[in-house]
């Protein structure tokens, strides 16, 4: 048992000579922090210190809490969002006032759209010197954060800090989950315990409003309900009156663990299903019924059921489905823009189970026809599995990456899968953080446990890999589990975050991050968008033009050897530019990965590639500033095929039809030059 901080010992005070508070501050408003994380089954929390803040770090830390110190709390407020989605338990993190605060407001926005249960603490200016701007650091996190997070609370009076987190730490955790803030100025934390007594003479007691273990042994556990007993027979009734119903299982599935009542409710009604962000791997990927993503034949399904699923941007809101069963443990993921048939709001565990119960009770057995609907799916799978594999062998033997010293990410995407297979049973946790790759490796991922995809969410930014890996770890670390973790980098998102690849490395933790590197912002855009040398920008951004004497480059960047730097941070690293090399390179990584060095791959990529969406309405809107005469063939491909129509540019409709390329092509010789015609 870790030794307590002997302001947290009773037994170890009584052989005190002289009195905790005559020669130091007792109790410290730190202590309440500290004990309310304590009481809520904290076990470790990430952060960076800073001296408005030691009051409660040190005591997070003399209680027993883990504390786990980054370079820069972007990445300790990642790593506590990752750890919390893989836990199942709160991710608390720290910052100190102002600038660190300032620091994490990417990842707690990023948390409030994952809705993830984070709970995050920071310092505080001292109310004395309000809005006169002209003390050290003045900032007000719960303002700045208020659009972000669930809650976020400026906490005044020491008295009031367990009353505070007790209701916070209930609020992250209550469905939709989401992040809260507590904001401890200097103030708080610097007043001792006998102004009680003068604060409202002492009305309140030590702790207002406040009962330690206010749910007794519950008190660590999410508040659920299940749903309404009519909504659940209806939503059985919907679903067993469908011929071609198709299931799709969310995050709230996940939070829910909910995977053993899924597959059976599945398995009973005779269900195939989809699986999505924090669902992947609810039930395994490996399960007969399950298709990876939507069946190409999508049209004939006559009802969607998803389960816990936020339906949005990336799926189109729905656009293309057709009436559903929605199942959410909130009102609020309950779509008013779904055509639907049946609402079941409760948690997923437990409506899946009512529907069980129902059907058993009831005698339910699918509809005739259901059967065949299954083996449809099913040898869809199998068929697209297939397609698959051979659309990214088709690049292995490719002559231009025989010539050249890069790689195809279709390749790779399939190279990794294989890999994982093979070595680790489909186990190891993947975190997606780079655009390009993440667009070609999601469907060849198998996932067969929870969590096993972590993303940036609907919040779609970079450099949040390096942070998750460290918090995914950790919390496979507490639960026993040394399987690696590989987090899939762009050179953006490496370039973001890296240097605090340094705490995996001092924790030895087992981390692979894999770094596809084309060397900028996305420069395969330059041949859809803005010409092989960045004509579409100012001539003073062009590659090859002169700035001030200065080379310029676009918006590429010089080649960075990440595995050189991730030596001299304590990591193993090495580069690899051909296909042939990669399986074993990669082999490398994780055996060094698996012996407590964190591993760094530096993978050398085809600039001609570019994420799909380069080729989507989505880009071909962000790009109808730039002029005609000016656009690359491919640019011209995409406008032409999107908006030439009478409401968009009228002056495309007679323009000879073009073809969309395929993103997974490379170049050809005529592609490159830029037109002006």
């Amino acid at each position: 048992m870790t030794k307590l901080g002997i302001e947290f010992d009773k037994e170890a005070q009584k052989k005190l000579d002289v009195p905790l508070g005559e020669r130091e501050m007792y109790p410290y408003p730190g202590m309440y922090v500290a004990e309310s994380l304590k009481e809520q089954d904290v076990t470790i929390a990430f952060g960076v210190p800073g001296g408005h803040i030691w009051h409660f770090i040190d005591g997070i830390s003399r209680i027993g809490i883990k504390t786990v110190t980054f370079a820069h709390e972007q990445n300790a407020v990642y790593a506590a969002e990752a750890y919390a989605q893989v836990s199942r338990k709160h991710g608390v993190c720290y910052g100190t006032v102002g600038p660190g605060v300032g620091n994490s407001i990417s990842p707690i926005h990023q948390a409030w759209l994952s809705r993830t249960p984070l709970f995050f603490i920071c310092g505080g200016h001292e109310v004395e010197h309000d809005k006169l701007w002209n003390t050290i650091q003045e900032s007000y996190a719960a303002e700045m954060t208020a659009s972000i997070t669930k809650w976020a609370q400026r906490v005044v009076y020491p008295n009031t800090i367990k009353q505070f987190f007790a209701r916070g730490l209930k609020t992250a955790m209550t469905f939709p989950y989401g992040p809260v803030l507590m904001e401890l100025g200097i103030s708080c934390l610097f007043t001792p315990k006998d102004a009680n007594d003068r604060i409202w003479y002492g009305s309140w007691g030590d702790h207002a409003t406040w009962i330690p273990d206010w749910r007794r042994d519950e008190t660590t556990k999410p508040i659920t309900s299940a749903g309404n007993p009519d909504d659940i027979a209806r939503a059985v009734k919907v679903l067993y009156e469908a011929e071609k119903p198709f299931a799709m299982i969310g995050d709230g599935a996940h939070w829910a663990d909910a995977g053993a009542e899924l597959q059976e409710l599945f398995e009973l009604a005779r269900v195939p299903f989809t699986t999505r962000r924090l669902g992947r791997g609810v039930i395994p990927e490996t399960h007969p019924m399950c298709h990876r993503g939507v069946p190409p034949f999508r049209k004939e399904i006559d009802l969607m059921f998803p389960v816990g699923v936020e339906v949005g941007f990336f799926d189109g809101y729905a656009g293309k489905w057709p009436a559903a069963v929605q199942v959410a443990e909130s009102a609020e993921m309950i779509y008013t823009y779904i055509d639907t048939m049946a609402t079941v709001v409760g948690n997923p565990k437990l409506v899946a189970k009512q529907m069980i119960d129902y059907i058993k009770a009831n005698g339910l057995t699918p509809p005739a026809g259901r059967e065949e609907w299954v083996k449809k799916c099913q040898a869809s799978q199998v068929d697209g599995t297939e397609k698959r594999r051979a659309k990214a062998m088709k690049f292995k033997d490719h002559p231009r990456y025989k010539e050249h010293p890069f790689m195809h990410f279709g390749y790779l995407a399939q190279a990794t899968q294989d890999y994982l297979a093979e070595h680790y049973d489909n186990k190891v946790r993947i975190l997606i953080d780079g655009y390009t790759m993440s667009d070609f490796v999601m469907t060849y991922l198998v996932c067969t446990r929870p969590a096993q995809i972590l993303t940036a969410s609907d919040y779609a930014g970079v450099g949040h890999g390096v942070g998750q890996a460290i918090g995914v770890a950790f919390a496979q670390m507490e639960q026993g589990d040394k399987t690696p973790v590989l987090a899939l980098m762009g050179d953006s998102g490496m370039g973001n975050a890296m240097m605090d690849i340094e705490v995996a490395a001092r924790y030895k933790l087992p981390i692979v991050y894999q770094v596809t590197n084309n060397d900028g912002w996305m420069p395969g855009m330059k041949y859809v968008w803005y010409g092989e040398k960045w004509e579409n920008l100012g001539e003073q951004d062009a590659l090859g033009s002169d700035w001030n004497g200065i080379e310029q480059m676009g918006q590429e960047r010089l080649p960075i050897r990440y595995d050189k730097i991730a030596q001299e941070l304590g990591c193993y690293g090495e580069t690899v530019t051909s296909h042939d090399d990669y399986p074993a390179a990669l082999d490398r990584c994780f055996k060094a990965a698996e012996k407590g060095q964190p591993a760094v791959l530096n993978c050398m990529m085809d600039k001609h590639l570019v994420n799909k969406a380069v080729y989507s309405p989505v880009y071909a809107l962000m790009y109808q500033h730039i002029p005609w005469v000016d656009l690359p063939e491919r640019g011209r491909a995409v406008r032409r095929a999107i908006w030439g129509k009478e409401r968009a540019f009228k002056g495309l409709v007679d323009y000879p039809k073009m073809t969309v390329p395929d993103n997974w092509e490379p170049l050809t010789d005529d592609e490159i030059p830029i037109r002006k015609d």
